[in-house]
């Protein structure tokens, strides 16, 4: 799974700088917003990614029974599962951190070539490469959890899936002004280029600042862990 998410990435990360040096030689690249809204839009699939790793991650260990090995050494389920959760979103954050340097690198031939507009503002781009990768990071331990909770990797899958496409999209349409607490409007405005979000997705009020977003996005990820640690230690592992 690690080496085919990798190749992936990189086959991706190249198809976007070779796209994006033909639309700028018609469209010049602005140096100032180019790489900011490279790495807002990156934060998608890097978010996929990190998610699909975290799940595939505790879906093998019950799928291989490793799980009920490791815990006859280590009985202490808690331990076990913040362990995975921890170790995995550390991978995640690094990966991430790293595609984004490969991201950078497929657009210099276009900003070299065909930049127009004035020089960008580092420190926001850093600061937004970091947090895109902490919202990877985040995703990774969601999925770890999501594995334990439904078993296997494909549960937790198919769990994400009804959250976002069932759950998320009718309590916005029934409650926009609860829909934008969600996990995904908070997502958007964590990785948002200003301090004032915009907009929510799906007709959704505005969105929070990227602090209370980030705030809130630690708050889902440890109650979703805290349930999935409730779980794993009142269930029967064979």
């Amino acid at each position: 799974m690690t080496v085919v998410l990798a190749i992936v990435t990189v086959v991706v990360i190249v198809a976007v700088g070779i796209v994006d040096f033909q639309h700028t030689a018609k469209h010049p690249f602005n140096v100032r917003t180019g790489i900011p809204n490279a790495f807002a839009t990156f934060s998608g699939p890097l978010v996929l990614a990190g998610f699909i790793f975290g799940a595939s991650l505790l879906g093998a260990d019950y799928t291989s029974r490793s799980l009920t090995t490791l815990l006859t050494w280590e009985p202490r389920r808690a331990r076990v599962l913040f362990s995975r959760a921890a170790t995995c979103a550390g991978f995640a954050f690094c990966a991430s951190l790293a595609a984004m340097a490969l991201l950078v690198l497929a657009l210099l031939p276009a900003a070299f070539a065909h930049a127009t507009g004035h020089s960008t503002a580092y420190a926001s781009v850093i600061a937004l490469a970091m947090r895109s990768a902490l919202l990877a990071a985040a995703a990774c331990a969601i999925g770890v959890s999501c594995a334990a909770i439904g078993r296997s990797t494909t549960a937790a899958l198919i769990g994400a899936l009804v959250y976002l496409v069932v759950i998320e999209r009718a309590v916005v349409a029934v409650a926009p002004d609860v829909g934008r607490w969600l996990l995904l409007n908070d997502s958007l405005s964590w990785v948002a280029a200003s301090a004032n979000a915009s907009n929510g997705p799906g007709g959704v009020g505005p969105g929070h600042t990227i602090a209370t977003a980030g705030l809130l996005l630690l708050v889902g990820v440890v109650g979703i862990h805290a349930l999935a640690t409730f779980v794993l230690r009142r269930r029967d592992i064979v």
